[in-house]
């Protein structure tokens, strides 16, 4: 159940032997995880939305920011955007895993040794930036709507307003 401002409270129903794993919001955003879905709130739209757990699909962390939500599985990255919403899902290769997720306003990402998976409360979709082979991430620095992944060949920049990654040497 979820109570937005100035509303009534609105319930998203659970199957039969679906359980509640973890619940959390922050301001207009809110989520819920359960042993069968996420589900992402939009107080903007006031209802829930949901994206089915694949088989032996297992949430690993999750970041909740009020105008983003980003939840990583053994599997996939999910995002919703509240304004919308929508959830997206970007798939890990086989042995890809995520080594941090970072989000900060309206902007969050998850890197693996592989990349950068950039999400943005604006535009649709995750936006990847590929590392080199040798290639390490030296430190994440982020503002509202920019995020900045200094590694050992360069440093990286992606704008939420814009859902583009920029480089620089």
């Amino acid at each position: 159940m979820a109570l937005p401002g100035g509303g009534s409270p609105i319930e998203e129903p659970l199957g039969v032997n679906e359980t509640v794993v973890t619940t959390a919001a922050q301001g207009p955003a809110g989520f819920a995880q359960t042993n069968r879905r996420l589900l992402g709130f939009s107080s903007a739209l006031h209802r829930w939305t949901e994206v089915q757990l694949g088989v032996e699909e297992q949430v690993e962390q999750e970041r909740v920011l009020p105008r983003v939500l980003l939840v990583q599985t053994n599997r996939r990255v999910h995002g919703f955007q509240e304004s919308r919403g929508h959830w997206f899902s970007e798939a890990l290769g086989p042995n890809e895993t995520v080594q941090q997720i970072q989000g900060r306003g309206h902007v969050a990402v998850a890197v693996t040794l592989e990349r950068a998976l950039a999400f943005s409360a604006f535009t649709g979709g995750f936006f990847s930036m590929r590392f080199s082979p040798n290639e390490q991430v030296q430190s994440i620095d982020q503002a509202q709507d920019v995020t900045l992944i200094r590694t050992t060949a360069r440093q990286l920049a992606f704008r939420s307003q814009i859902g583009l990654w920029t480089e620089m040497r």
